[in-house]
């Protein structure tokens, strides 16, 4: 699928002022190629990671967690 300069400036300017960052952030990593060696996460995932990962999987599965709304309404107030 092409993609031209103007599809994307249309898809940005439907952004909201929250999601802009994000945005900006990922342009300019595809723009900064210098440091694309570098990982998103560079640090070694530890037994300690693997055991919540799969403690909060295991959560996820009974139905154990929080709410979207729960969360937003949090954040938002």
């Amino acid at each position: 699928m092409a993609v031209s300069k103007s599809d994307l400036n249309q898809l940005i300017q439907q952004l909201s002022e929250d999601d802009l960052p994000i945005a900006a952030d990922f342009l300019k990593n595809l723009v900064n190629k210098s440091n694309r060696h570098i990982p998103w996460d560079d640090e070694p995932t530890t037994e300690d990671d693997l055991k919540a990962i799969k403690e909060a999987k295991e959560s996820f599965a009974r139905g154990e967690g929080i709410k979207l709304k729960d969360v937003l309404n949090d954040l938002l107030n």
